[in-house]
């Protein structure tokens, strides 16, 4: 996914809503060290898109992969947020 000015101003509503929640500063991870989210492939179609969203992983694609089930309230309660807050 092309990084673009607008999904940096997308980002920053994100860290906004991770600062209010006691989570931390977000940083940008550099764009060769993405890999192929699902994100990247309606992008270039969308105004702005974020990636990476979801939930604590491990193993990133391959045969060990899996997910950190403690995470999901986290990124769930992260995500809505950030939702309603785009919908105002």
């Amino acid at each position: 996914m092309e990084p673009t000015k607008a999904n940096y101003a997308l980002l920053d509503q994100m860290e906004a809503v991770n600062l209010a929640l006691g989570y931390g500063k977000l940083e940008a991870l550099d764009p060769s060290k993405r890999g192929a989210a699902d994100i990247s492939f309606v992008a270039p179609h969308m105004d702005a898109s974020l990636a990476g969203m979801g939930p604590d992983g491990f193993g990133g694609h391959s045969e060990n992969e899996g997910l950190d089930l403690l995470s999901f309230p986290k990124t769930t309660t992260r995500a809505a947020i950030l939702i309603y807050r785009l919908t105002r």
